[in-house]
Parts: C-alpha cells; structure tokens; sequence
C-alpha cells in the first residue's frame, strides 16, 4: 500500500512540473505578445507614424517594423474584431508610443494627430498656376506662395539665375512637378524649399558635369527644358525631337531664316505676365517672337523627360514642326515645306 501511495505523489509531482514547464514555456513563448497587447513592461518610446496612400494598407506591418508592436497578426486581429472589416486607416502624421495597448492604439489610429495634404504638381504648370492648385487644396493660399518665391533659399544651383530683377516669378522653372505629402502646419516656404529640394535631386553631380560639357548653364538648361515641355505637349517621344528643332534655331540662326525660336508657349506665358500688370519690356523678354535666343527665364515647370531633352537632342535637320489634333508630330527643314505640310493637314 506504501509503495502505491509513494507512486502516486510521485506521478502528481511529475504531472505538476510538467504543467508548470508548458506554462513557463507557454509564458516565454506567448507572454510577450500578450504584454504587448495590453502595454505592460513594454518600452516607453515616442514614434512619430505616418500613414500616406502607399502604405496605408500595410500599416500594421510598418508598426511592426517601427517597434509599435511585437505581431503582425495579433493586432490585425484585434483591429479587425474592434472595428470590423470596412475600417480605414486615414492618412497623416500620428504621435504613437511602443507602451501603448492595442486599445490605445485603435483609439489613436481613428484620427491622425496632424493631418498631409498629397497634392499632385503636373508637369508643364507655370508658378502662377502652381500657386492656384496649393490654393485649392488648402495648403496654402496662392499670394503666401507668390510672396514665397521671392525669399531666400540656400540651393547652389540658384546661383545660375543671373537676371532675378527681370523675373516676375523668380523661382519659375525650378518647382519640380511630383506628388507632395504636405504636413499640417507646413507654410508656403516650406513648400517652396520641398519642391526645390526635389529639383535638387535631378540637379546632380552627372547632370552638372553634363551641362559643363556642353558649355551650358543649368539655368540655360531648365528655360531650353520648360520650352520643349510645352511645345511637345508633354510628350516624351516627341521631346528629343522637338529640343533638336529648338537648337538648331538656337545655334544656328541663319540656316533656315530663324532667327528667333518662335516659340508659341512663350508668347502665351508673356500674356500671362502682361495680363497681371508687368510692362512691355518683361512681355518681349519672354516672347520668342520677339528676342533673340532663349527667353527671360523658364516658362514652367518641366519634367525630367524634358530636361533630359534638352542636354539631349535628336540629331537631325528639322528647323520647323507643328502637330495636328491628334498629337502626331511633323517636322521640316524648310519654312515652305512647313507651310505645305500645315495646308495638308489643316493646321
């Protein structure tokens, strides 16, 4: 009977270490995911997180990657069973905590601390025009953005502008066009130094070695660029074709009785310009019926494709072109044969 009775304490002792070692390994194992969902002993460290349109469906494994939380999948759970399927994370900046709970964090997430504007900057848009989409979509008003482009910012490549007092919009030309997050609170400068920064990025060291090559400065290059953006109608495959007529006329004058670029966009954007009150002589700086060579300054804001263009023409004999209505591009060498071509197709 002893011996049964010792066998029997002995099992109960077996089968209580046993248990106690899968709840130890079950604690080691799960513990910190369940301590993470309820924020204990978790580190007490301020994120700033910010959801924008490319990752707002992936924002539980950025919180993961941020230190926010420890799984993936746990909290996907817990969101999905707090706030259902058709919940929406909303774009913004969130001021977040790796001690929160996964309470505090759906609470949180329900509304951004400061909220981004994405605003989109088309290619081929002048400053004025610039200001006029910022103003829209509540960024900034047009008259801060105007008044903004006349401060002062500390890009190198601004030393290229040589003629500021002749430019109404002195920064035209150098406001790169792309997609912005614009935080809350961001004023119109810093709006500015975000496009410039951007311009800054395609301004590179290749570029700069590129322009100094062919004897070109980088001001040259953007007002050659902002001119084929707008006569290829953004066009990519037409642009290399369209910046060859343009220099040609530009490097030889005489060849084909062009001795100015005659350029259409640029008498409208001088329009433009006269239409807000600047004299005669800022309208015959940037009319290319009317100066010689390049204009004032850019005319807008040009794509990459476009200042690739413009370091990089076609070669070819073309000193005149005109598209019709469908986009289709024609160029002549001569002025008759342009005249012909335009009788043909209507123009």
């Amino acid at each position: 009977m002893i011996e049964k009775k010792k066998v029997k304490i002995k099992s109960k002792y077996i089968i209580l270490a046993v248990l106690l070692v899968a709840l130890l390994a079950a604690f080691f194992v799960y513990g910190p995911y369940l301590f993470d969902k309820y924020g204990i002993a978790q580190e007490n460290k301020e994120v700033r997180f910010q959801i924008t349109q490319d990752n707002q469906n992936d924002v539980p494994y950025c919180l993961y990657n941020e230190g926010v939380i420890k799984s993936v999948n746990l909290f996907k759970n817990y969101m999905l069973q707090e706030y259902g399927s058709t919940f929406e994370y909303q774009n913004g900046i969130y001021m977040l905590n790796c001690n929160m709970s996964y309470k505090t964090l759906g609470q949180k997430l329900q509304k951004p601390d400061k909220t981004n504007l994405k605003i989109t900057i088309p290619e081929g848009k002048n400053a004025y025009q610039i200001a006029q989409i910022l103003e829209k979509n509540g960024a900034c008003s047009a008259k801060e953005f105007i008044a903004a482009l006349s401060e002062k910012y500390e890009y190198d490549f601004l030393s290229s502008i040589d003629n500021k007092e002749k430019r109404p919009y002195v920064l035209e030309g150098y406001l790169y066009p792309a997609t912005y997050e614009i935080e809350e609170g961001k004023n119109a400068k810093d709006i500015v130094n975000m496009m410039l920064s951007a311009m800054g990025l395609r301004l590179d060291e290749s570029f700069r070695a590129q322009c100094e090559q062919q004897q070109l400065s980088i001001d040259q290059v953007l007002t050659m660029a902002s001119i084929i953006e707008k006569e290829s109608s953004g066009t990519p495959a037409e642009m290399t074709k369209v910046s060859a007529v343009f220099w040609n006329r530009l490097n030889h004058p005489q060849a084909q009785n062009t001795p100015t670029l005659g350029s259409d966009p640029t008498v409208h954007y001088a329009d433009m310009l006269e239409s807000q009150g600047y004299d005669k002589a800022i309208w015959k700086g940037y009319s290319t019926y009317s100066c010689t060579g390049l204009p004032t300054g850019p005319i807008c804001s040009p794509s990459e494709s476009a200042i690739q263009a413009a370091l990089h023409p076609d070669e070819h004999p073309y000193y005149f072109f005109f598209s019709d209505k469908f986009e289709q591009f024609y160029y002549f060498e001569t002025y008759e044969q342009f005249m012909q071509g335009r009788k043909e197709k209507g123009v």
